[in-house]
């Protein structure tokens, strides 16, 4: 009763005092390892469950608490076999079942971890982190419905059960039900105001929901309970790299990796914004370092392709893309990817094996084999191939015409009209109406990528002029008859970009150079940019060229000619 209510020192004098009596009292030596585990002394409680079990070998609770011990100082493969022991001994131990299945899971036996568990319930099925344990093994097999209702078993016995309402929060989330999700989360932090990770999740939840500034004060509330708290620092980089505000989401990566220096998706994702920011080979340096902490995953090779397209470094490339391609042989796009960049490099017949693959596996009508094809027609040669959205705007400003109005069309957070405003060292005149899509397109509905109406921190050098294009646009040209040097059109759809060229088309004249930023590759391509600025060279007479294009961003950088 002492050692129940926390009294471990009054326990320890009276279990003592027992064992004088009576050297061989198996329970006293059991109890006696209970508090020494308590107190935090390992080979002491160690010990003292032993003799407990030299005493009585069949003593079942003694191989339980030794189990237990075991787990709690980094054994648990000893662990495992004290539960079974216990379990041999008395096979309606309830606790020794749902422990050696905890420990199974841990084991990655997931099918025995969760027959573990059902035999637990089966004994007792009031057993409420059976239920939560049993949800996280379904949870980890990817089965989200019956881990969904193993939390709900869990809560319907005890409703205040935090980390059951946080895991159920995190399944909903999986199914694609954040508003779900946040009720739980919500929940979890009621019942205990500082769970970290709940308010962390609550985070991703409002994320989900495009309510990313509600989602950093969570991320923040978080880091406010623990500033060590890696996992909110990764989020707040990933908000931040979401929204476009580049700069501040390499330092939240940044604190991620000082923090945990082996989390390979932080390092992913620096080094894909490093990547996006123009600083090339720091890029490379950490994505690298990322490989040699998970030398198979297919993410990293892929992305790490992207920094070496150039002439002199695309057998670097391709090398990083065959290594992507072995890793996941099932991923079209990697082979697409490969294939094309064989192709581009004059190796037609290895890169008709891989787009053999993608054809059986989907098809003729393949959207990237489609915008490829048309890509390698329509170019007397090849043009410059690129892996980020700034080295396509770099090469757009050198081929530009040295005078002209600098513009873009879809800003939303920003992220691309700052580094335009950056090259271009002129006035940069922004468009938006900050309202989303103005109808449905590619899977998206109308409203998809909104700002909900807030307009992004821009530099100096920068106007922006909120509204839909075909009215805000006439009033921008009668005030400014100069043609156009250089356009970012980023508007996604057909009619936005119809709208975009028809009104500037005078403007557009030799010399211009237009950056299309969904151009290639989407399932929709022909009917969308692509479309629009062929109607308009059909209409208008202009000649073109393709200076370079992308894949991976989706972009070509066009000049009128």
């Amino acid at each position: 009763v002492a050692h129940q209510v926390g009294k471990n020192e009054i326990a320890m004098d009276l279990i003592g005092k027992a064992l004088v009596f009576s050297p061989d009292f198996a329970e006293a030596h059991c109890n006696l390892g209970n508090v020494f585990k308590e107190l935090g002394k390992r080979d002491e409680a160690l010990a003292s469950y032993r003799k407990a079990l030299a005493v009585n070998p069949d003593y079942a609770e003694a191989h339980f608490n030794l189990g237990n011990a075991l787990n709690k100082w980094g054994e648990p493969k000893k662990a495992i076999v004290s539960y079974r022991r216990a379990l041999a001994i008395n096979p309606r131990y309830a606790e020794a079942y749902a422990n050696l299945g905890c420990l199974l899971q841990l084991q990655d036996k997931a099918d025995e971890a969760i027959t573990c568990l059902e035999r637990a319930l089966e004994i007792n099925p009031a057993y409420h982190e059976a239920y939560y344990n049993l949800g996280n093994a379904y949870k980890n097999v990817g089965d989200l419905d019956k881990a969904t209702a193993s939390y709900l078993r869990a809560l319907a016995i005890k409703p205040d059960y935090a980390e059951a309402h946080n895991n159920l929060g995190l399944s909903l989330l999986d199914l694609g039900k954040p508003d779900d999700a946040l009720a739980c989360f919500n929940k979890a932090l009621a019942v205990n105001p500082d769970y970290v990770e709940a308010c962390n999740n609550i985070g991703l939840s409002l994320q989900e929901l495009g309510r990313d500034n509600e989602a950093l004060v969570s991320y923040r509330q978080a880091l406010g309970l623990n500033p060590d708290y890696v996992a909110a620092h990764y989020n707040i980089g990933n908000v931040y790299k979401d929204v476009g505000r580049l700069d501040e989401s390499v330092i939240n990566f940044r604190r991620a990796i000082a923090l945990h220096p082996e989390f390979v998706e932080a390092h992913n994702n620096l080094g894909n914004v490093l990547k996006d920011l123009g600083f090339l080979d720091e890029a490379t340096v950490v994505l690298k370092r990322a490989l040699s902490l998970a030398p198979k995953y297919d993410v990293l090779h892929y992305n790490l392709h992207a920094l070496s397209l150039g002439a002199e470094t695309l057998a670097t490339s391709i090398a990083s893309m065959e290594e992507a391609v072995a890793i996941a042989p099932s991923n079209m796009n990697y082979r697409f990817m490969l294939g094309m960049l064989l192709d581009y490099s004059g190796q037609g017949r290895k890169a008709a094996q891989q787009f053999d693959r993608i054809i059986a596996a989907e098809g003729a009508e393949n959207p990237q084999l489609d915008a490829w094809r048309y890509i390698k027609s329509a170019n007397k040669s090849l043009p410059a191939m690129v892996g980020s959205p700034i080295e396509a705007f770099e090469m757009g400003f050198l081929a530009a015409a040295e005078e002209g109005l600098v513009l873009e069309f879809g800003v939303r957070f920003g992220a691309s009209i700052r580094q335009i405003a950056a090259l271009a060292d002129q006035d940069v005149h922004g468009f938006d109406s900050f309202e989303g899509l103005p109808e449905a397109w590619d899977n998206q509905p109308k409203g998809a990528y909104s700002t909900h109406g807030a307009i992004p921190t821009v530099p100096e050098n920068v106007t922006l002029h909120a509204g839909w294009f075909d009215k805000t646009l006439p009033k921008f040209i009668k005030k400014h008859p100069s043609p156009i040097r250089f356009i970012n059109i980023d508007c996604d759809i057909y009619s936005s970009t119809k709208t975009v060229l028809d009104m500037l088309a005078k403007r557009i004249t030799a010399g211009t150079i237009i950056v299309f930023d969904e151009y290639i590759g989407n399932p929709s391509w022909r009917d969308d940019e692509f479309k629009a600025f062929q109607e308009a060279v059909e209409t208008y007479g202009w000649e073109y060229e393709y200076l370079c294009f992308s894949f991976m961003t989706k972009q070509v950088v066009v000049r009128i000619k």
